[in-house]
């Protein structure tokens, strides 16, 4: 992911009622669990994977959330299915902490922990099977996994975000922006999802059509609204930049500084050429040092000599500290089974 799309990211996920979303909350209720001593020796096959504590974590949060929360709120006539939920959030944990290896070992630490799971909802979930969560396990099949899981849990969200409308006409520019920023994901399975094959189209895409926001902003109380101030926005625009006369005299100043004609113009064409010279030099010596700098030894002898060696960028568990490892929440599934850290909605 290049920094624009970053920061896109980051943006489009600054909304003030983000806490209100069920599957904040869903996020919520995992991070917030404690005491998962009790969960760990379930979990401690997972130690010899790679950053097998992070995985070991993960699992014992969900073994937990399985006994604790699913096993009581479980309620069949939900209108969406929270198990599928919990599937996505424990493939989209392994592979935070573990992308920086290889996707492989995402599929590995998932394949690892499904028979686990299976296990403990066999031993301790004393329910109908219908009633009970179990591993996806075709989940490492999708290729797009991470648009599914945006996809479903807007979905999910969808009805908490209209009812955040009622009484609260004032959101309806910001709700507005967050449906917006969905279109992305319905082009993606737009041409994906004429397709009966679940591997190409997920099977509860049906149900999130009446979601799409070509369908549901125009009937935001504020759409009028925001497209006229829209349209206002690229009329200035326009008028800021659109100056006939301004442009015409800067193709004709640029005209005569490439001109050998007259050499009483203003543009002297030996120091135009002079300059140019000059600024491809600049560019050139650039480059060239930075190949230098990152692709030789010698560039290894500058970061060395200079207490530049970015391998000293490592974090104590063995993760690259770069800006693509942003995640938008709070639970770091690095640590082992003693540190928790609680659930701070943006």
């Amino acid at each position: 992911m290049v920094l624009s799309e970053v920061l896109k990211e980051l943006e489009s996920s600054d909304f003030s009622f983000r806490g209100e979303l069920y599957s904040e909350k869903f996020n919520a209720s995992l991070y917030n669990l404690e005491n998962l001593r009790s969960h760990i020796g379930n979990c401690s096959s997972l130690d010899r994977l790679q950053l097998g504590s992070g995985v070991k974590n993960i699992c014992a949060r969900v073994l937990k959330y399985l006994e604790t929360i699913y096993a009581v709120t479980y309620n069949p006539d939900d209108p969406y299915d929270v198990c599928l939920l919990l599937n996505y959030w424990v493939y989209s944990k392994l592979f935070y902490i573990l992308q920086n290896k290889d996707e492989k070992y995402v599929r590995q630490a998932y394949g690892e922990l499904q028979p686990i799971w299976n296990d403990f909802v066999d031993d301790k979930i004393k329910k109908p099977e219908n009633q009970k969560c179990r591993p996806i396990h075709e989940l490492v099949l999708y290729d797009d996994w991470r648009e599914r899981k945006k996809l479903y849990e807007y979905y999910v969200d969808y009805s908490s975000i209209s009812k955040t409308l009622i009484g609260y006409n004032q959101r309806c520019k910001k709700i507005y922006k967050y449906v917006e920023s969905k279109k992305p994901l319905y082009k993606h399975f737009e041409g994906r999802c004429p397709s009966d094959d679940t591997k190409i189209c997920p099977d509860f895409y049906k149900r999130c059509e009446q979601y799409d926001p070509d369908k549901v902003l125009s009937h935001l109380s504020c759409h009028n609204e925001i497209i006229k101030e829209r349209k206002a926005a690229a009329s200035r625009v326009q008028i800021g930049s659109g100056l006939p006369n301004g442009e015409t005299e800067s193709r004709g100043t640029s005209d005569s500084m490439v001109s050998d004609g007259d050499p009483n113009s203003n543009g002297n064409p030996h120091n135009v050429r002079m300059y140019g010279n000059v600024l491809l030099g600049v560019v050139a010596t650039s480059m060239t040092s930075g190949a230098l700098y990152r692709f030789t030894p010698l560039g290894g002898i500058i970061r060395n000599g200079l207490g530049w060696n970015t391998n000293n960028m490592i974090n104590i568990n063995g993760g690259d500290i770069r800006l693509y490892d942003y995640a938008s929440d709070s639970f770091n599934p690095y640590p082992g089974e003693e540190h928790y850290i609680g659930y701070h909605p943006a």
